[in-house]
């Protein structure tokens, strides 16, 4: 096994780590995708835009519970952006896992988005995901469920804020243990781009 291969496969291997728990992930008021692509995605997977005949049907993900001010949001996400709908399949794809979106701002706090996940006995997540009703609700929406997707791909935040370019950092929210990712903000911006440009 050469040096290069062997290197790729023990970078690989330790960006694999089981996290216990998570406190929660912010969004913060990062608009600018290049700003988010100078950051090193070695600690976590971006989805790559790909049609795929599994992703093309418009179901409701059935763990995943909606405000009914933000349903018809998330109605427009699934029929217009395919990476919105390989999120959906990934949740729907863990029986283990439920999902509450709350169309109200975090509590005692100035982000505009957040995720607290609770682990249940049994190994069930329970992730209540808190948006301000704003402009950017898709965007938003798309960010804090690929923050929980990252707990399902085993992403251990802690462990990476402290690592450097890891793509991971914490959020600038003193009153938070909150965490801040590239690939939720990259996964948010194209998202809200691809409901934008299939708008009718």
């Amino acid at each position: 096994m050469n040096t290069c291969y062997r290197s790729i496969v023990l970078a690989v291997l330790m960006s694999v780590c089981g996290v216990h728990q998570v406190s929660g992930f912010a969004q913060t008021d990062t608009n600018d995708e290049r700003e988010a692509l100078r950051s090193s995605h070695s600690a976590v997977r971006v989805y790559v835009a790909a049609e795929s005949a599994a992703f093309d049907t418009v179901e409701r993900t059935p763990n995943l519970t909606v405000s009914p001010v933000y349903q018809p949001v998330v109605d427009a996400m699934l029929s217009r952006s395919p990476t919105f709908r390989r999120q959906s399949a990934r949740i729907a794809g863990a029986p283990h896992l439920s999902i509450v979106i709350r169309s109200e701002p975090p509590a005692g706090t100035r982000l505009a988005a957040l995720t607290r996940i609770l682990r249940r006995p049994g190994g069930n997540l329970q992730a209540v995901v808190h948006i301000s009703p704003c402009a950017r609700t898709v965007e938003l929406i798309a960010h804090e469920i690929e923050h929980i997707i990252e707990q399902l791909d085993g992403v251990d935040l802690r462990v990476k804020s402290r690592l450097r370019a890891s793509g991971v950092r914490r959020a600038n929210d003193a009153d938070q243990d909150t965490f801040e990712t590239t690939r939720a903000i990259v996964t948010g911006l194209r998202v809200a781009r691809e409901v934008s440009e299939r708008t009718p």
